[in-house]
């Protein structure tokens, strides 16, 4: 049986995320995929998330107030749900990060046997360094009908944030085991679970805790009495359930005369600090006329708080945090994208057989954050 060929594309994509609080980032995605041997593919990508600090309001918001500014606390957990860039460091002088990015992978087939791909991930930021090796491994089964993938990986972090005296690090160890399987012609499932196990340090450094009554608005620096740092537990073990489902169809919303498929996901999360959540997602794809493809996207998570999270805290707590991350919320994402595939023409010059996309996402948080981010992009095959 011969090997099957991965697609030799580039990919460049633009996106701007731009929060309800005058918090804006800008991300760019440089991707290439290129088969170098019968069996064996590489892949690498950089990405760059750029906070811009004119946009950045330093209070606003309600709910409070506070040095970083309620608002932008708030806009944290979306920061890393839209972009993966986490928030930048409170206070005035502090107020833009850029994020760095670089994923390298290499895949291999080994006769059909097993496939193996062994990445690396580098993550930086001016407070907040990650490293990642990772290793995942494929086995087909059953005529290719069942897919069976092992993954585990490593995180060495290094944070180093505003409020730290020194730098601290953190280790992750995830783990992951899935089943792909086809129940048909039309439809295939698949089914996941994810552990990971970390230790060290939890907070990112840049936040202060107002205690025994405190404002929030007077904590700008580590020295004020009663502001005091972070303290969260040493360790955090985390676990997720998956199930997806993926239907195909000859025709499409009310029996448009065009393939489409729609694929149902479900996510249950759970950890150590009594953090629990769910995600649904729905995806459809509709073939359109001209080689265009449509997809709509609909997704909902729910999250509860931490079991040491407080309104208001005192300073013989055992544990404090202004996380957003870690507070009870909902939030919601609708979002359209429309690819369109060039013919290859030799008058569309390198743009032969590429892919064009525009998209745009509308997110929403119960915290009183949401966002509209666009995105353009262009996919090279070649």
């Amino acid at each position: 049986m011969s090997p099957v060929h991965a697609e030799d594309y580039a990919v460049a994509q633009t996106y701007i995320h731009s929060f309800s609080n005058n918090i804006s980032v800008y991300t760019g995605v440089f991707a290439l995929n290129k088969d170098v041997s019968l069996y064996t593919t590489a892949y690498v990508k950089y990405t760059v998330d750029m906070i811009n600090p004119n946009f950045f309001s330093e209070g606003g918001g309600g709910g409070g107030g506070g040095g970083e500014g309620a608002g932008k606390r708030r806009a944290d957990t979306g920061l890393v749900a839209i972009s993966g860039a986490s928030t930048a460091a409170g206070g005035s002088s502090a107020a833009s990060d850029t994020r760095n990015n670089l994923t390298a992978a290499l895949t291999h087939n080994f006769d059909n046997i097993v496939t193996i791909e062994a990445g690396y991930d580098y993550s930086a930021e001016k407070d907040y360094i990650s490293s990642t090796p990772g290793i995942t491994l494929k086995k087909d089964l059953f005529q290719k009908n069942t897919t069976v993938t092992l993954g585990y990986s490593k995180n060495m972090d290094s944070v180093n944030g505003k409020f730290m005296a020194s730098t601290e690090k953190k280790n992750t160890n995830n783990y992951y085991i899935g089943l792909t399987q086809i129940i048909s012609q039309k439809t295939v499932a698949q089914i996941g679970y994810s552990k990971s196990e970390i230790t060290g340090f939890m907070g990112e450094g840049n936040r202060l805790v107002p205690v025994d009554g405190a404002a929030a608005s007077s904590c700008t620096d580590a020295t004020i009495i009663n502001c005091e740092r972070e303290k969260l537990p040493g360790t955090r073990s985390r676990e997720a359930y998956l199930f997806g489902i993926n239907q195909y169809f000859l025709h499409g919303i009310l029996y448009y005369p065009a393939p489409s498929s729609l694929r149902l996901t479900l996510r249950q999360y759970k950890d150590s600090w009594d953090v629990t959540s769910y995600t649904e997602e729905a995806e459809y794809y509709q073939y359109l006329p001209d080689q265009n493809l449509l997809k709509l996207d609909f997704r909902t998570y729910q999250q509860t708080k931490a079991y040491f999270v407080k309104s208001a805290y005192i300073s013989t707590d055992t544990f404090l945090t202004a996380s957003p991350q870690l507070e009870k919320q909902n939030t919601y994402l609708l979002g359209i994208k429309l690819t369109h595939t060039l013919e290859d023409d030799p008058d569309y010059g390198i743009f032969a057989k590429s892919l064009l996309e525009g998209g745009y996402e509308f997110y929403t948080q119960s915290t009183n954050v949401s966002a509209h981010n666009f995105t353009v992009g262009v996919k090279f095959l070649f």
